[in-house]
């Protein structure tokens, strides 16, 4: 006859010995994981698409993770950009949404509006930005409402009373809509000149008096042209943010304006687009050990001295956020009221 002394002990026995085997099974299970997310990557390439012509910030951190993300994913596959500019930048997030393979080789420095556009019906093709995989965030991005220093407009107030030649990149673009907004909630006179294939064309445009203003990204700014912030060689007027950048504490936020709550509202979704930045996101459908891999590389990369370093030489701010942070980003920024996507989507797809 067996006692409850035998029968504990003997449960006891029986529990270790289930414990044992499931910390051996782990980590096998976890290695085979890593081997097959490494054998699918070895001898492959991962493009980068980048939604706008090249020497954006778009394109400046695009080439960056290029250069350094390869080395941390299982495999080491080769990693290179393609510019694949149109739609202000939302051509290449329709191409990975619909086009792409869905396997974890097409990843995006995506639009940062792209949870806007995605709410707003903005992409072509019925896209829903939650179902994309973020990878990681490389920095927040402030874009910046800039006018050359000889135009006589130096502030926002300014542009109350005087037209402003405003370079887009787009119909659909923010720098087409936003002067839009601007113009019939807060009575700004800016007189919006499209066509520009890119922030490099639209800047040219403005260093040679073609046109008085556009809108630039700090972060690429801060790296492409420097000197126009340090020297004063352009005044920001404002920015697209629900907050102040610290540097600009003076200079009106877009998502701080507007009169009625759905104004209010508009713009805060509209500006909300900074949160997301310079970010890489992946295709939906790949599957989730791939998608545990690319974000564990992310990480790696942006933890990585080179990295790190290779970003201040270039002038390049970091304010990373991991994909799982980034997901949640996202995400947010799609649950808005009705009334609100409806605005906004009255200025998106009305040019």
């Amino acid at each position: 006859m067996m006692t409850k002394t035998n029968r504990a002990s003997r449960r006891a026995v029986l529990l270790g010995f289930t414990a044992g085997l499931c910390s051996m099974v782990l980590p096998v299970s976890g290695a085979m994981a890593q081997d097959a997310v490494a054998d699918f990557y070895s001898g492959k390439t991962i493009t980068i698409y980048v939604g706008f012509g090249p020497g954006g910030g778009y394109d400046l951190y695009g080439r960056l993770a290029a250069e350094y993300l390869g080395q941390y994913i299982p495999g080491n596959p080769d990693v290179i950009v393609e510019n694949m500019p149109g739609a202000g930048g939302r051509l290449a997030a329709q191409y990975l949404y619909a086009v792409a393979p869905q396997d974890g080789t097409a990843l995006s420095v995506v639009v940062q509006s792209v949870a806007m556009d995605s709410a707003t019906g903005a992409i072509p093709g019925n896209i829903d930005a939650a179902e994309f995989n973020a990878v990681g965030r490389m920095t927040a991005n402030y874009e910046l409402g800039i006018t050359w220093n000889d135009t006589g407009v130096e502030t926002f107030e300014d542009t109350l009373t005087t037209p402003v030649a405003f370079a887009s990149t787009g119909a659909g673009s923010a720098s087409a809509f936003v002067p839009l907004m601007l113009n019939d909630l807060e009575g700004t006179q800016y007189n919006i000149i499209q066509g520009y294939e890119g922030v490099a064309s639209a800047r040219l445009a403005l260093e040679s008096g073609e046109v008085d203003a556009m809108m630039a990204g700090l972060a690429g700014l801060q790296s492409s042209n420097p000197e126009w912030l340090a020297d004063g060689i352009v005044n920001v007027i404002w920015q697209l943010s629900t907050e102040p950048h610290p540097d600009f504490p003076e200079v009106p936020a877009i998502g701080q304006l507007g009169e009625t709550e759905d104004e209010q509202a508009m713009f805060r979704l509209v500006a909300g687009a900074a949160d997301i930045g310079r970010s890489l996101i992946t295709t939906p459908g790949v599957p989730e050990d791939r998608i545990e891999a690319l974000r564990a590389a992310f990480d790696a990369m942006a933890a990585d001295p080179a990295f790190i370093e290779a970003a201040a030489q270039r002038n390049l701010d970091l304010d990373v956020l991991s994909g799982a942070q980034l997901q949640d980003v996202i995400d947010s920024q799609m649950n808005v009221s009705d009334a609100a996507v409806e605005m906004t989507r009255s200025y998106v797809l009305a040019q």
